[in-house]
């Protein structure tokens, strides 16, 4: 396809995970009219199909390209802003990078990246993988950290890493990083800073209902941990489709069943948090040397000085049992209700 001219601006969103891209996407797609109407195109039919374009993204437009190319087409007929957000786009290379923004002429692209204090966010993407039913430690997972290669790497969460891929492409002051804001602060702050970095007033969200993707107590997770493999064996989801992990083990075990229990804090152990805090400071000080717009405070990427909450490993056999129970409970009932509708069901036949 060849290059076409496309809207005033390009706004991609491209991760990074668990900086509260769920809430963000959620309020965009909500509110895609009123959006509309002030000028911000949100392109697709559903959030997936942003999903859809950023796998073409990542894959140097080699497979996807027709998806990629809807984009571009839609956009060529707007004038205003066009706003593409997937979180899992921050896994492009410098050559992937180049194929997309060749694909938009002279538009003038616009990067914008979520960033959260990395004590915060590793154990949050930790859980994602017990979500799937994968076993693996909190201490192995920040191990795995330094796999470029692998889904969650600091390849993927950390902006000074992931943004000078783009930055050879994109001037720097096109370049926005938008910080996460602490546990405590107003609700929709961060949905402000966003909207202050893609250039539309916040207001616009007359729909105000989120989705978020909510987190696991440490005794929880633990318990996930535990018997994720097993439950994965279970449902197999290493043969169907892969739908099948985010329907039963994802949002039924883990968000219907597990993160009602509530629960602490999931923290790294106090050496690790050290560790982990000691680059978020060195990455705040290469964001501040590289010139990009920065939308918030950097402290809000430097975490406390000590953990705020529990190390996995410190949960007990009695608190693993306390919450297998509960669950236990919760899957009983479950049950007991589908089989009485069933069962209602055939009655009325």
């Amino acid at each position: 396809m060849a290059a076409l001219v496309v809207a005033d601006r390009f706004v991609l969103h491209i991760g990074a995970p668990k900086s509260g891209t769920t809430y963000l996407q959620s309020l965009l797609w909500a509110n895609r009219s009123s959006l509309l109407r002030v000028g911000v195109l949100i392109p697709g039919k559903e959030r997936f199909s942003h999903t859809r374009a950023a796998s073409a993204v990542n894959t140097g437009l080699v497979r996807g390209r027709h998806v990629w190319d809807r984009f571009v087409e839609r956009a060529a007929a707007h004038e205003g802003t066009v706003l593409l957000s997937d979180e899992w786009m921050v896994r492009a290379g410098r050559d992937q990078v180049s194929a997309a923004l060749n694909s938009l002429d002279d538009a003038e692209v616009h990067v914008v990246f979520t960033a959260r204090d990395f004590t915060r966010q590793v154990p949050a993407g930790w859980q994602e993988e017990l979500k799937l039913g994968r076993g693996t430690s909190l201490d192995d997972f920040v191990a795995g950290l330094t796999d470029p290669n692998a889904k969650w790497s600091w390849r993927t969460l950390d902006p000074a890493v992931v943004l000078p891929e783009w930055a050879a492409h994109v001037p720097a002051e096109r370049i926005h990083v938008v910080t996460v804001p602490p546990s405590g602060s107003a609700r929709d702050l961060l949905w402000r800073r966003y909207a202050a970095a893609v250039g539309f007033d916040p207001v616009v969200a007359t729909a105000t209902a989120t989705e978020e993707n909510e987190s696991l107590g440490v005794a929880a997770a633990r318990l996930f941990q535990e018997v994720g493999p097993r439950l994965r064996e279970a449902v197999a989801a290493d043969e169907g489709r892969w739908q099948t992990q985010y329907r039963w083990l994802r949002r039924y075990i883990g968000h219907d069943v597990l993160v009602p229990l509530g629960g602490d804090r999931i923290a790294l152990d106090p050496q690790t948090h050290a560790a982990v805090r000691r680059r978020a400071l060195d990455t705040v000080d290469r964001i501040h040397s590289a010139g990009w717009d920065l939308v918030g405070d950097l402290d809000d990427l430097v975490g406390t000085p000590e953990p705020s909450g529990r190390d996995p490993d410190t949960v007990t056999d009695t608190e693993l049992l306390d919450v297998a129970t509960e669950v236990i409970g919760h899957l009983l009932t479950d049950l007991r209700r589908v089989s009485t509708a069933a069962e209602r069901q055939r009655g009325e036949a």
